[in-house]
């Protein structure tokens, strides 16, 4: 019976391995086409352009090992569980995602395929205009631009650091943290942001992605 069992789950584990090794084929041979789709001098917002304060700052609250890592962390403080590239794979290579084995595909994605044909900066510039920055009038909000017009009626360029670091805080629950109809959540999310940019608290682990103990450090 046992060996029966174990036969079992090593056929379904190399079913696994088999099917994750196609996906990222499939993935691979659909990057051609995404890299045209998001080529550079389609994307307005350009990460270079961002003063240096406001980029470690991107960094530092969504990705903070953004440069050191090959596509996924599990490691870092307040990381949580999906990096910019992760997030990448999800909107670029998914039609439709949920939990569970394609965390796994997302992964490898990120890993192999994502890592090896977008450059960091590439990355940063594709997240900055396309990121689900929630949902508005039964419309979705992508990238920061249109949610600079969406949310304060403004440029991009025109925001002030505040706003700035309040549009890159919602990207964790856009629609629960929008400036517009839920002001005290976006309000308290922006307070926790900056006592952890200034160095009053830190992040408690991984998944600490929203600084609860900045509360107690005003």
């Amino acid at each position: 019976m046992l060996k029966k069992v174990l036969l079992a789950i090593g056929l379904l584990v190399m079913l696994l391995f088999a099917y994750e090794a196609y996906r990222l084929v499939v993935a691979e041979r659909k990057s051609a086409g995404l890299m045209q789709e998001y080529g550079e001098d389609r994307l307005a917002i350009k990460s270079a352009s961002l003063p240096k304060a406001r980029l470690d700052a991107l960094l530092k609250i969504e990705d903070p090992s953004f440069y050191d890592h090959n596509g996924v962390d599990f490691s870092t403080p307040g990381q949580g569980l999906t990096t910019i590239t992760q997030g990448l794979v999800k909107y670029m290579y998914f039609d439709r995602f949920t939990p569970g084995l394609a965390k796994i595909e997302q992964s490898l994605i990120a890993r192999f395929v994502v890592n090896r044909h977008f450059s960091k900066r590439h990355q940063l510039d594709i997240m900055l205009n396309h990121a689900y920055l929630g949902s508005f009038d039964g419309k979705e909000v992508r990238g920061f631009g249109e949610a600079a017009q969406t949310y304060f009626s403004k440029s991009f360029e025109a925001l002030n650091d505040r706003e700035f670091i309040g549009l890159v805080g919602m990207m964790i629950a856009p629609n629960n943290l929008d400036p517009v109809r839920n002001r005290e959540n976006h309000e308290r999310r922006v307070a926790r942001i900056e006592s952890y940019l200034a160095g009053k608290c830190k992040p408690t682990g991984l998944r600490d992605v929203t600084y609860e103990a900045c509360d107690q450090s005003e």
